[in-house]
């Protein structure tokens, strides 16, 4: 996509600007890890495990964006959009180092970029791309990502989080929410799934369905333990 120097003064404007009313607002928010084992085995322990990919509804990525600040060799998957062209400066910000493209533009080609990607060098996370985005039906699995951990012998992570005191965005297609400042996020994990590379067809479709029903329980649980039901 071109853009006019107009265009990359406003991006450029509009980037820095959410990256630094993200660092304030979420700074205050107190952070709860359910299943803090996972967190510490597969996410923070140096080591030889393999490649994870972090799956989650898109109703939780701005935070769960926010919470990988400090993981190192992360990846994030965002569209060719204008808007994502923001996006995509505001994660080189906080670290990560984006793919272009998504399920509606570019997709294919970003998928086959991230299992290059992920195939080199040491061990890479691919976090906050969530699995039925970018313009659902919520909570309704797209399996690109999936497909990405099989084919990159990765272990796909189904997680989700939920607060005491969020701002839920109704209009949204997603129920986006996010945390009111100086409140608590509960952020939860499940069990290591690792998807054989011959695991096709019906096979390959039951896990799909499996991960998609995880992950809502995961959800539905946190949502639970915060008392949210805003939707």
């Amino acid at each position: 996509m071109e853009f006019t120097l107009k265009d990359r003064i406003r991006i450029s404007i509009l980037a820095s600007l959410a990256t630094l009313i993200i660092r304030i607002w979420f700074f205050t928010v107190r952070i709860e890890i359910v299943n803090q084992d996972i967190y510490d085995d597969y996410f923070r322990q140096p080591g030889e495990k393999k490649n994870v990919v972090a799956g989650s509804w898109h109703r939780h990525s701005i935070f769960l964006f926010y919470f990988f600040r400090n993981l190192e060799n992360r990846l994030i998957m965002i569209s060719r959009s204008k808007d994502g062209e923001i996006t995509s400066k505001v994660a080189k910000s906080f670290g990560y180092s984006p793919v272009r493209g998504s399920s509606t533009r570019g997709g294919r080609k970003a998928l086959q970029a991230l299992i290059q990607i992920m195939k080199s060098g040491s061990r890479k996370y691919l976090c906050g791309t969530p699995v039925d985005g970018p313009r659902g039906p919520a909570r309704k699995l797209k399996r690109g990502m999936v497909v990405l951990a099989r084919e990159t012998d990765s272990f796909f992570i189904p997680m989700a989080c939920s607060g005491t005191n969020v701002i839920t965005f109704h209009k949204a297609w997603d129920k986006t929410i996010i945390p009111k400042p100086f409140s608590k996020m509960v952020i939860g994990f499940m069990p290591p799934i690792k998807i054989p590379v011959d695991r096709t067809g019906e096979d390959f479709e039951a896990q799909c369905k499996k991960i998609e029903s995880d992950l809502d329980q995961l959800t539905d649980k946190l949502d639970r333990i915060c008392g949210y039901t805003g939707g």
